[in-house]
């Protein structure tokens, strides 16, 4: 019904005026959607169809957009800005910059069809920037919801409105800004380094090349330096390598009781020496199995573990006498809004360390990012997480950080499972992956 109110062909002054008045900014996207919504009927000059309203045009817009009165009420919602923004509307509107906009644009001349553009930036719950483009209009007040109309307003009576295309400008702006962090961080660990190493050469130059005591020590600093800016182009050239891999979803089936074997190894390996107890716990289900690769699979493993024994170690409650303990488990997804419904598996990797506090969580896989109270105590590129969140993206699953301060951090993956099947037809299954 609301895409036959609206492509009805016929004489309707308020259709035709709302056609009209809506200009570019609206009725270029009603053209581009009327080629992708059939025509459902088409009126007969001998019946008579009620005119559509604003509501109804609006609804059939592929576009985010806002219908305000000239007293600043929202009068009407297109569907996909409900979709796209919901909660956060309300926080657009009364943003401050958009309400100064929204005065220049109500103080426009009659007839000025000239449109208001400004970027609001929202930081709460979480970042979000909005282009918002302001146009005023003058419309029949009959194609106003009745609740929105002035009272004792004729039909025919023109009334002010301003309508607002909104625009999610939030992932491009997170982009730009990790672009910025990742030169910015990357020139800082390396020149550090560089520097110890530039500084120490100095000094073996000059007043110890006569000290045989102050050369070892130094020649040792200089090594582990060395190794720290090694470690570092690794970490970048297999992180870019994963990026580029990215697109490539893993066609191997992975069993994930073999995964878990390798995990018991590493882990073993990682907390040798160390007042450190790894807990590989077999998966509920033995013959459970994803699409994968299971060199990645195991590299994400292994730097969770890394990082939960690194930061365990250094926390007060280790130093107080509290052992590490890191639980690796295996268990089927259950009906929960942080996962997808499809059937799958969630990996997760738990320590009692210190935690991390709330207001860090969503910024942990992003590229040299580190908690600052910690980043002095533990040696790290900062590219861990984020290695660790390129991989799981290309198995097509999901990862989660839970933690609370002082009581330690688990970090959950999602990922989805591949029918069971028996163990005669496993390899030909493995062979229908790869082609």
């Amino acid at each position: 019904m609301v895409a036959q109110a609206w492509l009805i062909m016929g004489e309707g002054a308020m259709v035709g005026a709302a056609m009209a008045t809506l200009g570019g900014m609206v009725l270029g996207r009603m053209r581009a959607s009327a080629s992708r919504v059939p025509v459902l009927a088409r009126r007969s000059p001998s019946k008579e169809v009620s005119q559509p309203c604003l509501e109804q045009i609006m609804a059939c817009l592929p576009a985010a957009m806002l219908v305000i009165n000239e007293t600043r009420g929202l009068c009407v919602v297109s569907k996909m800005a409900e979709q796209q923004f919901d909660g956060d509307l309300g926080s657009i509107v009364r943003h401050p910059a958009f309400q100064a906009k929204l005065d220049v644009v109500l103080a426009q001349k009659a007839g000025n069809t000239h449109s208001g553009r400004v970027r609001v930036i929202l930081d709460i719950p979480r970042l979000r920037v909005v282009q918002a483009v302001l146009q005023k209009q003058s419309l029949p007040a009959a194609l106003l919801p009745i609740s929105m109309r002035r009272e004792n307003t004729a039909p025919n009576a023109q009334t002010t409105l301003v309508f607002v295309d909104l625009h999610d400008e939030t992932d491009a702006v997170v982009a730009e800004r990790q672009h910025t962090d990742f030169v910015a961080f990357a020139s800082h660990e390396l020149r550090t380094p560089l520097a110890a190493l530039l500084g120490f050469i100095e000094t073996l130059q000059g007043p110890a090349a006569d000290d045989p005591v102050a050369q070892k020590e130094f020649l040792e600093i200089m090594a582990q330096q060395a190794k720290r800016m090694q470690n570092l182009l690794n970490s970048l050239l297999y992180l870019s390598r994963v990026q580029m891999q990215e697109h490539q979803k893993p066609r191997e089936v992975v069993r994930l009781l073999d995964l878990f074997d390798q995990c018991r190894i590493e882990g073993d390996l990682l907390a040798a020496g160390l007042p450190v107890k790894v807990d590989v716990q077999t998966p509920e289900n033995k013959n459970w199995q994803v699409a994968g690769d299971e060199t990645q699979l195991l590299q994400v493993v292994v730097n969770l573990v890394e990082n939960a024994i690194k930061y365990s170690l250094v926390s007060e409650k280790t130093k107080s006498g509290t052992p590490v303990f890191i639980a690796i488990t295996c268990q089927q997804a259950e009906a929960d809004k942080r996962w997808p419904s499809a059937p799958g598996i969630v990996l997760s990797v738990t320590d009692n360390g210190p935690g991390i506090p709330a207001r860090h969580l969503a910024r942990l896989t992003e590229r040299f990012y580190r908690v600052a109270k910690t980043a002095a105590a533990v040696q790290g590129s900062g590219l861990g997480l984020a290695i660790v969140q390129h991989i799981i993206t290309r198995h097509g699953g999901r990862f989660v950080v839970e933690s609370a301060v002082g009581q330690g951090t688990s970090c959950h993956i999602w990922l989805p499972l591949l029918p069971l099947v028996a163990d005669h037809s496993l390899n030909c299954h493995q062979t229908v992956l790869q082609t």
